[in-house]
């Protein structure tokens, strides 16, 4: 009895934390309106410039490795090492190679498309899912290196540092076994893939859907970031927030303190990163707690492997004085480009989804 009145106080504290959340959340944006409209204003130029050029193709790409049915013939040439570096099965390396190069989603995204089609169990999925997170070259290299530090040497070092700690992360995985069953039978393996034009189509559909809600989650997220920028007056600890929640702000931020921190913040991720993956997994149920340790863990081993490439191959150091988050060219490329290119992939949703929804009729 005792018991059962515990559990409903305790369900009962936290609706009332939940609720107190979301009041106070939707109050700072009533309070802080100005603040808001300023971090959707940057979060619309982050989706139009950043996100989708760079996050839409590799998306599309690698949900139509897995349709059309390359993951397998690839799997079988990669297996062996996929099976000795992190005990996964060959289907899944093109789609971590693709992680290492479309960025933070695409991983997620290619994980969920084999686990949909059967090609990988649950608990392989969930492990893989845990470490193909990773920033991509345009984001490092292009937007952080030459961007923020106006030097592609820092954003190469930056790249290589968050790759190499993908690998270490999945390696050390690797010693968490996988129960025999998870393993792709010959029947998955054999699983007749769809036509070339349909798997393009579904591919480009379902990339577009995945796409749209990775902007809702920038937008969403970068609302509440440009609040935190007018109620936090402590530097660091504004860092240490937007580190937490949005790693573009953050990494523009962390930019003019210290390169290991830029390299932490890239390797989190943030919140809002985390929540485009979870969305992204759909059918993997992945251990959300898990999930963000493993992410502190990253941002460490890629905050060490900066520093130690940085002395075997230093920069100069009035690189990071001209660094200024403030002043920084957030995003690069036309605004009007980004907004034309987005209108057209929501008109092809429209029309793809009409394309689907009249094959299945």
């Amino acid at each position: 009895m005792i018991h059962l009145v515990v559990k409903i106080n305790a369900r009962g504290l936290k609706a009332i934390a939940k609720a107190l959340a979301v009041s106070t959340a939707a109050a700072s944006l009533l309070v802080f309106s100005d603040g808001s409209r300023q971090g959707v204003k940057n979060g619309v130029e982050m989706c139009l410039n950043v996100l989708v050029p760079s996050l839409f193709p590799f998306m599309a790409l690698c949900s139509l490795f897995v349709k059309s049915g390359l993951c397998q013939a690839l799997g079988k040439n990669l297996k062996a090492p996929a099976k000795a570096l992190f005990g996964l099965s060959g289907a899944t390396a093109p789609v971590l190679l693709l992680s290492l190069v479309g960025g933070y989603p695409v991983g997620a995204n290619g994980i969920s498309q084999l686990r949909q089609q059967g090609l990988i169990g649950e608990t392989e999925a969930k492990r893989a899912a845990q470490f193909a997170v990773c920033a991509g070259p345009g984001f490092l290299i292009s937007f952080v290196g030459g961007g923020l530090y106006n030097d592609l040497k820092i954003g190469t070092i930056l790249f290589v540092s968050q790759a190499l700690s993908v690998i270490i992360l999945g390696i050390t995985l690797r010693l968490l076994p996988l129960k025999k069953s998870n393993f792709n039978s010959v029947r998955e393996i054999c699983l007749k893939p769809p036509s070339g034009g349909n798997a393009l189509v579904e591919s480009v559909y379902e990339a577009a859907k995945s796409m749209a809600m990775i902007c809702a989650f920038v937008l969403f997220f970068s609302s509440f970031t440009g609040i935190l920028s007018q109620i936090i007056p402590d530097s660091g600890l504004l860092t240490s927030a937007y580190v937490l929640l949005e790693v573009c702000t953050a990494v523009t931020h962390t930019a003019d303190k210290s390169i290991a921190l830029t390299a932490f913040a890239a390797g989190v991720g943030g919140l809002c990163v985390h929540f485009q993956i979870f969305s992204t997994l759909k059918n993997v149920p992945v251990n959300k707690a898990l999930f963000f340790l493993f992410r502190i863990i990253q941002g460490l081993i890629t905050a060490a492997l900066t520093q130690v490439f940085l002395r075997l191959f230093p920069v100069p150091i009035e690189v990071f004085s001209t660094s200024n988050a403030e002043n920084a060219s957030f995003y690069n490329g036309s605004v009007l480009s980004g907004a034309a290119l987005f209108a057209v992939i929501i008109c092809f949703i429209t029309v793809i989804r009409q394309h689907i929804n009249n094959r299945a009729a």
